[in-house]
């Protein structure tokens, strides 16, 4: 993993979006970005939404006048129609959660400033080891490239990403994915519900179908990922898999394969200090030592 030796971007208005962050030099891919500490943290978005309204209010209290005008002036998705007020609705539009499953979260003032795109250059992640928000660059970006990162867990078709987006983040996507030509965006759905089709039947399978019918659908899976370009968290999500079925097999040198690649994957999106690469690390390395061992 590279570390951005000073800070790599600007924050500059975009046209059309606001205020976003633009790379100021090549920043290869694996890169760290970004190491950013919360402005504050929420303990849960689940309690009623006066506790948590009172809550923020309370942490705004103890900021500096700088940081107090940085938060104001940030994105509100909450029109005065909704209710909700704006120093509310800000955070309703900005914290983000220290996971997918986590009700904890916080706002993170550099982080709150980055555009979605449904294909992004960059990953974040909340690292629990720093506690810190990470953002790495998932492929070589050019100067003068906006950073983008998805808001979305999980992709989809065109449809669907773009209900997701409405719904719950109050805007129509344009990104290059969402503004590809009728018949290229056509082709691309295919891709991603065979991504899906795929993912559900090796779920679904649960070993029950035959090694060679698992091997090949992770090949396809793996051939339709370089198709669509996609480089995130789903390539070694997919490679965990295919290591326990590796290993389900028996398949010990095909396992060591899958779970190198697994945990290479993982320090290009989220660095060699996130926990989730050290448990990778050592799943390989419980492999390999039952390798020598035999």
């Amino acid at each position: 993993m590279e570390k951005a030796a000073t800070k790599s971007y600007v924050m500059r208005e975009v046209p059309g979006k606001g205020r976003g962050l633009i790379a100021t030099s090549k920043i290869p891919k694996g890169t760290r970005i970004l190491s950013e500490a919360p402005l504050f943290q929420v303990s849960s978005v689940e309690i009623r939404p006066d506790v948590l309204e009172a809550l923020i209010v309370s942490e705004l209290h103890h900021l500096i006048k700088d940081q107090k005008r940085a938060y104001v002036s940030l994105r509100n998705s909450y029109s005065k129609e909704s209710g909700v007020r704006p120093i509310f609705g800000i955070a309703k539009t900005n914290v983000l959660l220290f996971g997918t499953h986590e009700p904890e979260g916080g706002l993170f003032l550099e982080m709150s400033r980055m555009d979605h795109s449904c294909r992004p250059n960059t990953h974040y992640n909340w690292n629990n080891k720093t506690e810190r928000l990470t953002i790495h660059a998932l492929r070589d970006i050019q100067d003068g490239e906006e950073l983008t990162v998805s808001y979305m867990t999980q992709t989809g078709p065109r449809v669907h990403r773009q209900k997701v987006l409405e719904d719950c983040f109050f805007f129509h996507c344009e990104c290059e994915l969402c503004g590809l030509p009728p018949g290229a965006s056509e082709e691309s759905n295919m891709w991603l519900l065979e991504i899906a089709a795929i993912e559900h039947e090796l779920e679904d399978g649960n070993g029950t179908f035959y090694y060679a019918k698992a091997l090949a659908l992770l090949r396809e899976m793996f051939a339709v990922f370089r198709e669509e370009g996609i480089w995130d968290q789903s390539i070694p999500k997919v490679h965990v898999v295919a290591f326990r079925i590796a290993c389900m097999y028996a398949d010990e040198r095909r396992a060591n394969i899958f779970a190198q690649r697994a945990l290479e994957v993982r320090v290009v999106i989220e660095g060699e200090d996130s926990l989730e690469v050290a448990k990778l690390g050592g799943m390989w390395r419980t492999l390999l030592s039952m390798r020598r061992g035999s």
